[in-house]
């Protein structure tokens, strides 16, 4: 194990694994959507839409994927994280007055997906990117703190430059946006205070870690990776290996059996 908590750790977090797990599937939910015309109005809006239409495919699979889940408590859960996640993919591709417009339009989408019983979305639309962008650092940073705090005590709070700098952004955000809710009226700190209530309500303990040297040694030891893959994968994955390395041991054995039993015949 490497001495040094290195920035790559990031990929591993519970939030970013969340969003992975459930967002970024290339399965196609929406095919289940086609024959319905107010689908495919809202459809047709986002796909016609300059700023957006490269990754149309990619927000639209979640919000069909999501349409499928049952009212109550999973359901919104779900709507809370695929907001943060929908905006972070928007973040780069629109100016600030669009934003607000783009969060609407795709709001518009799962409203037109929701069958009943099933789950409808009600995204934070009145909101401009700089504080979407605090709102979805420290939305995250609420489900990772428990994992950093733990980690970086199992490396006796060392850390490379560039998770220092990570844990300066985050800390710095949930400072401002903590202060925010408990002080100042601003509607969408009190919207964040909704999604994350108790991280909000009882302030998180302070992390900082010391910033130290990546040997090559620790580079090279580091058990997180920019190509992390989840636990389940990693199960799933594991089980349909040992079925390969059965079947390539077995099979040959099965043919000589049976070659020789024809012989024999």
């Amino acid at each position: 194990m490497s001495s040094v908590l290195q920035e790559n750790f990031i990929q591993s977090l519970p939030s970013k694994i969340y969003y992975r797990k459930n967002f970024e599937s290339n399965d196609d939910y929406c095919i289940h959507f086609e024959d319905e015309e107010k689908f495919q109005k809202k459809k047709t809006e986002i796909y016609k839409n300059e700023k957006i239409k490269s990754i149309a495919d990619k927000l639209m699979r979640p919000l069909c994927y999501v349409a499928f889940t049952n009212e109550g408590e999973e359901c919104k859960e779900k709507c809370r994280n695929l907001y943060y996640w929908l905006g972070n993919e928007l973040f780069n591709k629109l100016e600030g007055d669009s934003f607000s417009e783009v969060i609407g339009m795709l709001n518009d989408v799962s409203n037109v997906l929701s069958g009943s019983g099933k789950c409808k979305c009600n995204f934070f639309k009145d909101i401009k990117k700089e504080n979407f962008e605090k709102m979805k650092i420290v939305h995250d940073y609420c489900k990772d703190h428990e994992s950093i705090e733990s980690t970086l005590k199992l490396y006796i709070n060392k850390c490379d430059n560039n998770f220092n700098d990570y844990l300066l952004k985050v800390t710095s955000a949930y400072e401002e946006v903590y202060n925010c809710t408990n002080t100042k009226t601003e509607p969408y700190c009190s919207e964040l205070k909704n999604h994350v209530t108790s991280c909000l309500n009882k302030k998180l303990s302070s992390l900082k870690c010391e910033i130290k040297e990546v040997s090559t040694e620790d580079k090279a030891s580091s058990q997180y990776n920019t190509d992390y893959i989840d636990p389940e994968y990693v199960r799933y994955a594991s089980i349909f290996t040992s079925s390969q390395i059965f079947l390539y041991l077995v099979l040959p054995f099965i043919g000589i059996l049976l070659i020789g039993f024809l012989l024999y015949k």
